[in-house]
């Protein structure tokens, strides 16, 4: 098929970002040709990376795959207005683009975080009559409601985008979801379980592996003690990382656990003033590593963590970072609750605690700090395991594939 892939993030921005360049090249390695429409590169600090300027239109082929990249208003600000521009901006850029400069395709996939990434699929619909499958990465306007971007005397914007949301479901051929608990969801909005789909996000399988500790580059980033706890992502708000930090000066005492923050994010200034307010010398920050480096950073980590606030939108979704961290074949103290819980108590590859539990964290360190390294070996590679039988991209691609045929099918009759 020829496929037409929307995404707002897309290479070279990293992160959960770097998913939708993972889906991307998977369905072109099934023989599609895919053609992706995203925006230009600013995430997660708001800032263009280098080499970039936003143009009406700029074409580029990014490791086989040819990407349509329209305007937008940089900006990952905690702001709601910003936030608001940015991802509007999006929206009517790329449905600009979509209706002038992407070539006829015979079915859209919409990687659907931020919702409105859906416009150009809802107007190649309206004009064209392209079927499209939406991939719902995170519930609106759920989110931007505990985002805390709608208050007080917002809910007519509320029921505006609970009315868009309504649309998009309706328009598109598939929806597919990335976790069991957003079905239920989604069909309390009207939407027909014939209509719902299971479509985990799966990880780039050729760098989240595992792989043996690299001394050198573990000194080269300061991680020298004996048992690292890694946070390896984006510093946001809903990661709840103040926890880690309360771990860390209870620890403090013990010389041989360090804990690493690896990548950047709205939430970094605080985490660092409070590092150096604290004096926690037991805290190391690593700058976001080029992507394709991740295999050797995450080895570092003798425990990564997984973690999100407990909002009742987490509770029925899975974190991208879940599945790599799995891939990996990482030991994980997840701070989560759910979907994401019920995963990693399932795959028996670490240890769950109550998000929001200095208590609970610290244990958990402690556990894991006392096991023999060949225990955690063992907590790995049943993560792996899981992984492989439930999240592989030879198990979710050919799901995904399925769907858009479908989608396509369905057209032509």
């Amino acid at each position: 098929m020829k496929i037409a892939m929307v995404t707002q993030w897309y290479d070279p921005e990293g992160s959960s970002a770097a998913l939708p360049g993972v889906i991307s090249r998977a369905l072109q390695r099934e023989g599609h040709e895919v053609h992706v429409l995203t925006g230009f590169p600013n995430y997660p600090t708001g800032t263009l990376l280098p080499g970039y300027r936003v143009r009406p239109y700029m074409r580029e082929v990014i490791k086989g795959v040819t990407i349509h990249r329209a305007p937008l208003y940089p900006s990952h600000d905690s702001r709601a207005s910003r936030r608001a521009i940015n991802y509007l901006s999006f929206a009517a850029g790329a449905a600009a683009v979509a209706v002038t400069r992407l070539p006829k395709v015979d079915a859209v996939l919409v990687h659907g975080t931020p919702a409105t990434a859906a416009v150009p699929a809802l107007a190649l619909k309206a004009l064209r009559g392209t079927p499209f499958v939406f991939h719902v990465q995170d519930l609106w306007p759920q989110t931007v409601v505990n985002a805390g971007f709608l208050t007080g005397g917002t809910s007519r914007l509320e029921r505006v985008l609970h009315r868009y949301c309504d649309l998009v479901y309706e328009r598109a051929s598939t929806v597919a979801v990335i976790a069991p608990g957003m079905v239920e969801q989604i069909t309390q909005r009207g939407v027909s379980d014939d209509k719902l789909e299971i479509v985990p996000n799966w990880a780039d399988e050729a760098v989240f592996r595992p792989a043996e500790k690299n001394k050198n580059l573990a000194e080269s980033l300061g991680l020298d003690r004996p048992f690292t706890v890694m946070y390896a992502g984006i510093f946001g708000r809903y990661q709840n990382l103040g926890v880690l930090l309360d771990a860390a000066r209870e620890l403090q005492h013990r010389r041989d656990i360090g804990f690493a923050l690896v990548g950047g994010g709205v939430e970094e200034r605080r985490l660092r003033e409070r590092v150096a307010a604290e004096r926690l010398d037991n805290v190391r920050f690593v700058p976001m590593q080029p992507f394709d480096q991740m295999t050797d950073v995450l080895a570092l980590g003798d425990a990564q963590l997984v973690s999100l606030q407990d909002l009742p939108l987490f509770r029925s979704t899975l974190p991208s970072k879940l599945q790599a961290t799995l891939a990996a074949g990482r030991p994980i103290i997840g701070a989560v609750v759910g979907n994401a819980a019920a995963v990693i108590r399932e795959s028996r590859g670490g240890i769950t605690v109550t998000p929001g539990s200095t208590s609970e964290m610290v244990e958990a360190i402690a556990t894991l700090a006392g096991m023999d390294s060949s225990e955690r070996e063992l907590l790995g590679e049943r993560g792996r395991a899981y992984y492989l039988d439930n999240f592989s991209e030879k198990v979710a691609v050919e799901r995904m594939t399925g769907l858009l045929e479908r989608a396509a099918e369905g057209h032509k009759r």
